[in-house]
């Protein structure tokens, strides 16, 4: 299957960043299991409509870098961002972050607030997986770019597949 160009998925919408993130999923050859469901798009809708471990679901920030660049941040769904781990991980400090925007999101990464995946279409795109992520077992639950499907992979599988590094950014 060719791939448009992920400014034209961008600007296709949900649809078809969705595929591109599942043809890539799929290209790694990783045991994985994609779930279609209601939309949900935060840990409390899913708590209250998924069948989910909530435990086991990680969610994805995406923040701007001050130098342009774009991070995408996977953590544990019932934890938060502890900023200056973050910071940290990237040899930056905490102004040189800022969370996107709900307008932003879109703009960037082509997908709604509530379906960024962690994993990253642009090459560029910095991932970091929270070192907590790893001690989920057996498998997780994460974004896959739609509210309605949910990437469910084991954490080492989704730390190969993002290419990310593991840092301590939680709290």
């Amino acid at each position: 299957m060719t791939l448009p160009p992920l400014s034209t998925a961008i600007a296709g919408g949900e649809d078809a960043v969705h595929l591109r993130l599942l043809e890539r999923v799929r290209q790694a050859g990783l045991p994985h299991t994609v779930h279609a469901h209601a939309p949900t798009r935060t840990v409390d809708e899913a708590r209250k409509s998924l069948d989910f471990d909530v435990t086991r679901i990680v969610k994805t920030i995406a923040f701007g870098l001050r130098g342009g660049g774009l991070l995408l941040a996977a953590l544990r769904g019932t934890r938060r961002v502890a900023y200056p781990g973050l910071a940290r991980a990237l040899g930056q400090t905490r102004r040189d972050l800022a969370a996107l925007s709900p307008d932003e999101v879109p703009a960037r990464l082509g997908v709604s607030p509530g379906s960024v995946s962690p994993v990253p279409l642009d090459p560029d795109t910095i991932v970091l997986v929270d070192a907590d992520v790893l001690a989920i077992d057996p498998t997780l639950y994460c974004g896959l770019g739609r509210p309605d499907r949910t990437l469910e992979i084991a954490p080492a599988d989704l730390l190969a597949l993002t290419g990310g590094r593991t840092a301590d950014f939680s709290k």
